[in-house]
Parts: C-alpha cells; sequence; structure tokens
C-alpha cells in the first residue's frame, strides 16, 4: 500500500471496497480492490487465484498493474489488493442509468460493436481457463474511444477449480445463469450474463431499472417471458440480434453455445468484423467469376468442381443447386461431409445453406431409418451444421422451413432424435414458430418436427423447460381450420402429456376444449381426429380439470357427443375406432358414466 495514495472510495460489494488511488511514482490513477479474507491461509490461496490474472492481456479487458497481500491494521483483517485501470469514463451501467431517464435506446451499429469487443474478451479468458463469474454492465467499463474494457476478474475461478467444486457466489443475481445455485459454474454460465447484459442495452429506451430486473428474474423462470420482451426489442433491432440475444439466454446450459462456438455465426461475425477482430479474418472480397457447373455432369464430377472453387460461394451454389436437379437420394458418406464443411465455411451465405438443406431432406428423407441408422445423414456433425444454419438465418422463412422438416426426417432416427436435443434443435423449432406464428406451412414443418422429436424422454424435459405446450396451443390457435399444423401439433401434445407439468400447462389453457374443436373442424380427417383423441385420452388419463372440461366442453357440445358423431365418419378405420373407444374408456373413469360405458360397449 506504500506505493498508493488512496484519493476515494468508489464503492463497496460483496467482493470487497473499492477504492480510486495514485500511483506514487508515476502520478498516474488507478483503481484498487481489497478483497477480504478470513485467514492468512486463505488469503494465499486466494493471491494464487488472482496471479493467474497477470496473463490476460487484451485489447478489452480491464489491464491489471499489481497483486499484492496486506494486513490492515485499522480494521484488524487481511486483504487481497488488486491494482487496475482506472476509467474516467465510468461503466456500462452508469450509461444504461442515463438512457433509461431519457428513454433514448442505444443504435444496433453500437451494441454489435460492444458486443463483438465483449464477446472477443470472453473467447480470450476463456481459451485462457478463466472464467469471469460476475458478468455485468457494473463490470464493462467504457475507454475515452468508447470501446468497452472488461474487468473485475479479481474473484475469477480457473476454470479447472470451476469444474470440479461450486464455490458460494459472488454476483449479482440478475445475471447469474440459472444453473449456477445447482452445479459448478463453466464457460456457459458467462455467455448467459453476456446475453443478460445484451437485453439490458436492447430494451435501456423502453424499460426503467426496475422493470429490467423484473425480466432478468423472471426469464430464469420462463422463456414466454423472454419471448414478451423480445417482441417489444424487434421494433428497434432486427430479427438477428433479437435471435442472438435468444440463443444466449438459453435455460438449458446444455443448449447454450459457448463463447467460443458463437464465433461462427455470421451476425456474430458481423459484430466482430466491426473492430477487425482477428477471430474472424480480413473480409473477403466478393468474387465475380462465378463458375457454373457443366450440363449433365454426375456425382463425382460435381464434387471435383466444388473441391476446385470452394472459395467460391456462388459457384458452389450452382453445384448443389444442380444436385438437387438430378434428384439425386444418395451420396457416398465423403461426398456428404465435404458438403457439410462447405456449409460450416459459407454459413453466411443463405442460398447455399438453402440448396445444401434441401439436398440433405432430398437424401435423409430417402434413407432406410432402422438398415441405414449409422448414415452420417443422423450424424451429430450434420445435425450441429443444420442448427447452426437456423440460428445464424432465422429472418429466412424459407431455410427455417427446410431445416425444420429436415431436423423432423432426420430425428425418425431414435439415437439422431437424442442429438438434435442436446445440440438445442428443440430451441431453435421453438423460436422458428415464434417468428413466423402466422405462416401455416413453417408452423406444420415445425409440429411435424416437434411430434417425432417428443418421443424422446429428454426431449420432453426439454421441452417442458421451454413450455413447448404454449407454443403447440398456440398453433392450433392459429391455425385451426390447416389440418397438417392441427394433425402434427396433436400428435406433439400426445407426447407431451406424458409429463405432468406439461399436463398441467395443457389444462390451464384448455387443451380439451382445443382438441374437441379441431375434431369438429376436421371430423372428416381420419389423421387428426385420431391424433385428437390420442391426445384427448392421455390428457383426461392424467387431469381430473381436463376430464371435465371435456365432459362438459363449454364451447357446445358435449365431449361425448363430440367423438359419438364423428365415430360415424372413420367407424370402418380400425386406428381411429381404436383411439376413439380408448377416449371413452378413459372417460368412463369419471363418476357414474353409465352412458359413457354404454357408448363404449356400442362402439368396440
Amino acid at each position: 500500500m506504500e506505493k498508493f495514495n488512496l484519493k476515494q472510495r468508489l464503492g463497496k460489494g460483496a467482493q470487497g471496497s473499492v477504492f480510486l488511488v495514485l500511483d506514487k511514482a508515476s502520478g498516474d490513477q488507478y483503481v484498487l480492490k481489497k478483497v477480504e479474507c478470513n485467514d492468512e491461509t486463505e488469503a494465499n490461496k486466494a493471491f494464487k487465484e488472482v496471479m493467474a490474472l497477470q496473463d490476460l492481456k487484451h485489447s478489452y479487458i480491464c489491464g491489471y498493474k499489481e497483486f499484492f497481500v496486506t494486513w490492515d491494521k485499522e480494521e484488524s483483517a487481511m486483504f487481497v489488493c488488486i491494482v487496475m485501470d482506472y476509467y474516467p469514463m465510468g461503466d456500462l451501467d452508469r450509461l444504461l442509468k442515463k438512457k433509461r431517464e431519457k428513454k433514448e435506446k442505444i443504435e444496433e451499429l453500437v451494441l454489435k460493436k460492444w458486443f463483438g469487443q465483449m464477446l472477443e474478451a470472453l473467447v480470450f479468458v476463456h481459451k485462457k481457463q478463466v472464467i469471469h463469474r460476475d458478468l455485468k454492465p457494473s463490470n464493462i467499463f467504457l475507454t475515452k474511444d468508447l470501446n468497452v474494457s472488461i474487468g473485475d476478474f479479481g474473484v475469477a475461478t480457473v476454470m479447472g477449480d470451476a469444474r470440479t467444486r461450486t464455490r458460494t457466489t459472488v454476483g449479482s443475481m440478475n445475471w447469474m445463469a440459472p444453473e449456477v445455485l445447482e452445479r459448478p459454474y463453466d464457460e456457459r454460465s458467462d455467455v448467459w450474463s453476456l446475453g443478460c447484459i445484451m437485453l439490458e442495452m436492447a430494451t435501456c429506451g423502453f424499460l426503467n431499472s426496475q422493470a429490467i430486473a423484473g425480466v432478468l428474474f423472471e426469464i430464469k423462470q420462463s422463456p414466454t417471458q423472454l419471448e414478451e420482451t423480445l417482441k417489444q426489442v424487434g421494433k428497434d433491432y432486427s430479427a438477428d440480434m433479437c435471435q442472438l440475444i435468444r440463443t444466449m439466454l438459453r435455460r438449458n446450459f446444455q443448449q447454450r453455445p459457448s463463447a467460443v462456438e458463437m464465433v461462427d455465426l455470421p451476425y456474430v461475425k458481423e459484430c466482430l468484423g466491426l473492430s477487425n477482430s482477428a477471430l474472424v479474418g480480413k473480409k473477403k472480397e466478393k468474387q465475380m467469376n462465378a463458375k457454373t457447373v457443366a450440363k449433365g455432369a454426375n456425382e463425382d464430377a460435381v464434387v471435383a468442381f466444388m473441391k476446385e472453387n470452394a472459395d467460391n460461394e456462388i459457384s458452389i451454389t450452382n453445384a448443389l443447386s444442380h444436385l438437387n436437379g438430378l434428384k439425386v437420394t444418395k451420396l457416398k458418406d465423403e461426398t456428404k461431409k465435404f458438403v457439410i464443411q462447405l456449409m460450416k465455411t459459407h454459413m453466411s451465405e443463405k442460398a447455399l445453406q438453402i440448396e445444401a438443406s434441401r439436398l440433405l431432406l432430398t437424401i435423409a428423407a430417402a434413407a432406410d431409418v432402422e438398415e441405414d441408422a449409422d448414415d452420417y445423414i443422423f450424424s451429430a456433425e450434420v445435425i450441429a451444421v443444420v442448427c447452426l444454419g437456423m440460428k445464424s438465418h432465422v429472418s429466412s422463412k424459407e431455410l427455417q422451413s427446410i431445416n425444420s422438416l429436415l431436423l423432423k426426417t432426420i430425428a425418425l432416427n431414435e439415437e439422431a432424435a437424442g442429438l438434435i436435443g442436446l445440440q438445442g434443435g428443440i430451441q431453435d423449432i421453438l423460436s422458428t414458430m415464434r417468428a413466423f406464428p402466422e405462416d401455416a406451412e413453417v408452423c406444420g414443418n415445425c409440429c411435424s418436427a416437434l411430434s417425432c422429436l417428443t418421443i424422446n424422454d429428454k426431449n420432453l424435459e426439454i421441452m417442458r423447460e421451454e413450455k413447448g405446450v404454449i407454443d403447440l396451443m398456440n398453433a392450433m390457435d392459429t391455425h385451426e381450420k390447416e389440418a397438417s399444423v392441427i394433425d402434427f401439433a396433436c400428435s406433439a401434445l400426445w407426447g407431451l402429456s406424458l409429463e405432468d407439468e406439461n399436463v398441467e400447462m395443457m389444462a390451464e389453457r384448455k387443451a380439451a376444449e382445443v382438441l374437441l374443436n379441431a375434431i369438429v373442424i376436421h371430423e372428416k380427417n381420419p389423421d387428426v381426429v385420431k391424433n385428437a383423441c390420442m391426445a384427448l385420452t392421455t390428457l383426461v388419463g392424467e387431469s381430473e380439470e381436463s376430464a371435465f372440461a371435456a365432459l362438459n366442453n363449454d364451447g357446445g357440445k358435449s365431449g361425448l357427443v363430440i367423438v359419438q358423431e364423428v365415430y360415424q365418419h372413420h367407424k370402418d378405420n380400425p386406428d381411429v375406432v381404436e383411439n376413439i373407444c380408448l377416449f371413452f374408456v378413459e372417460i368412463a373413469e369419471y363418476g357414474k358414466l353409465t352412458g359413457t360405458r354404454n357408448i363404449v360397449f356400442t362402439l368396440c
């Protein structure tokens, strides 16, 4: 402490006291943070931890001048002291408060620049095996040239240690990832915090401090709160930015990307490019000398052409279009792998992604799920690229629709269905439904994919956490006359009804009445009637509330009458009749429904 003069106390928090100090030798100002320790042993241990920070030298990270341990005679306590750079422009928290007072938004270009700088800093520290653990606006400092600098790594934990034990949390609850109270921190916990910061910056024009604090708390409990907030954000900012926030704020950390993985997203590359980040390299000039593959070229010739023109996005797109024109249903594994590599390399090219996904869809649809179970088309590598494409081009209705159908086709393979859940594919599909709620084709493809994915137990858990029931019910309300949407939504609801929490959500949203309404509107459609009755059977079997709702049906005729009448249209279809009978058997368990038992006896 002898090297510095204390000028003023800047604050005190859970981590310690913070002072503005003057270096006696140079006259420069610094910030000194004192972290109290219980004893010398704890102080030495903490000192070893913070010494790892001396390697954190980066343009967008607060510089650290010195670390030392001292005994404070006045307070009779041992302290670890961290001396770091001082930022007279203040921190992001102060800036946001000023913006909120004026109800003034921050331009998206500025947000993109700051996000790119913060992400670059996180990629750097995570590669150094360090997690910040307390990322929030008050720890993001502004430089004189209005760049950002992440600071306050003073109590960060070395990553190897963080994976083996859970340490008492030191960060504010508002920005803390949902999982940190239940499991050790990892780098994805920092990504959640970064998502919270982006949401704060994007809402400062219309939410005050109390309101955003409430939102940050609620989104840990319910993704619907996030979606409601993003609807407002979407009025001022791009769909791509909303999707970026949505991706970082995935409540299930296993489906949340790491900072390194996020670099592959085209929107993120744009953000990084604003500060000429080395993570994305120099921006390539658009190539004008695009070539077209020769007419009549076979698979081998097309592959050779693509290898010769691998850096030219337009040439590759032309080649993939040629393969689609040939209507090929099978490709060699090495060709599939090459196509996937091209998709990863040119992720920002929407047209290329669409042609490649069309090709993969044709191949997946032609594959035999049992005989070709080990086909590369069902691999984690393919699924990862398909999901990345959905995250990268959230505003492309065409690509979202194709990739939802592609995931559905891949999910017919049971093992692949589980991989889709692990890769975050369910959240990607739900995001698509939320982005295009009025488009029947998109919603139909999404519901179709979910109907296959919900057969997997782990995916049921993800759907429950994401409250996917609400999305399915919304789709049924919006597209009640679209048989394809209703058919697959009913099938997905049946799978979800195997989980108690989902049953409760269905009861709250009056799912029994919605399913009966679907039967009335599509009474002559065997698939809708079969799946709606199947979902109804499970629902009334698990929920007394839904059973009585089906019996009374506030919308009109009793469910008994509706299903009895629809039987007349399908009495020669054994599959439909079976589900109708199962519904009556289940509903007959409630009260003395003698009439119901007679109906069952008559029909069966």
